[in-house]
């Protein structure tokens, strides 16, 4: 049951979220074809959103050596752009927040967990040293504390998988938002179209 419930939790499809120093946080997901949209990236000084392919993190690295301030960009049609504009980049912030603070949440129970999987390990050594003795009845006290032990993981890894849940509703949400926000930045000329790369 407890693996049942770990595998669900490291299962779900979900932007990797870690938070930094300072406050700062940073959320990198690397798309695939089915995920339909083309990449973009919400850079600002408290923390990073890229979403897209390697080249796409590494082309958006760039960019922050030589955009001056926060910026949105992305790629359209095979044209890249960058929004500066303050509300867009204000709704790209709100629409990203929740993962922010889920990501702190899963964080947390993670920690919990790496605790109660070191205290697993510890009686998993006794329990081998009992086999090795032939010690039958040390083996099975130690089986009953491990039994016990495990229950304390059961119930952080569900509540890892609720995270988890959370999480993958809030990305497609936020995703939803980020694409309405680049398809508004696009009509109403505040995206700006970036100079190709020679």
């Amino acid at each position: 049951m407890l693996l049942a419930v770990l595998a669900g939790a490291c299962a779900l499809p979900l932007l990797p979220v870690q938070a930094g120093d300072n406050n700062s946080w940073t959320v990198n997901r690397t798309m695939t074809a089915r995920d339909g949209g083309e990449p973009f990236a919400l850079v600002r000084d408290g923390g990073n959103l890229i979403t897209g392919s390697d080249a796409d993190h590494k082309r958006v690295k760039e960019l922050e050596r030589s955009v001056k301030g926060d910026f949105l960009w992305f790629r359209d049609g095979g044209k890249e752009y960058i929004v500066q504009d303050p509300a867009a980049l204000q709704r790209m912030d709100a629409a990203w927040a929740p993962m922010k603070e889920l990501g702190a949440q899963m964080g947390q129970h993670g920690a919990e967990m790496g605790r109660q999987g070191g205290s697993m390990g510890s009686l998993g050594a006794k329990m081998a040293l009992a086999a090795v003795t032939f010690n039958a009845d040390k083996m099975e006290a130690i089986g009953k504390q491990m039994e016990d032990a495990g229950k304390p993981m059961e119930a952080t890894g569900k509540k890892m998988e609720a995270v988890g849940k959370k999480m993958e509703g809030v990305q497609k949400d936020a995703e939803r938002t980020a694409r309405g926000v680049i398809a508004e930045s696009l009509r109403n000329g505040t995206a700006k179209p970036v100079a190709t790369r020679g």
